[in-house]
């Protein structure tokens, strides 16, 4: 089962890194900066539910940084609409 956010936050990145790619679910993609960073849903249920992102830096094919995102404003980055398809 997927820690709760709370609980996956004091993991070491490995194994953070290692239950992202088991038990996650990719939403997207964005850049920021010098990273290519990867949203994804852990948990299926609203009390374990949360969001995480993987930074990786551009060029390089390692992982910098996992966290919990939690900030609905930087989840809205992720959300692209092309307001032609729904005019």
């Amino acid at each position: 089962m997927v820690p709760a956010a709370k609980e996956f936050r004091v993991l070491p990145i490995t194994e953070r890194l290692e239950r992202v790619r088991a038990e996650g679910e990719y939403l997207g993609s964005r850049q920021h900066g010098g990273h290519r960073v990867h949203l994804y849903r852990m948990g299926r249920g609203v009390s374990d539910g949360f969001f995480c992102e993987i930074w990786m830096r551009l060029g390089l094919q390692y992982v910098e940084w996992i966290e919990v995102a939690n900030d609905p404003e930087l989840l809205s980055e992720y959300v692209k609409l092309d307001l032609k398809d729904l005019l």
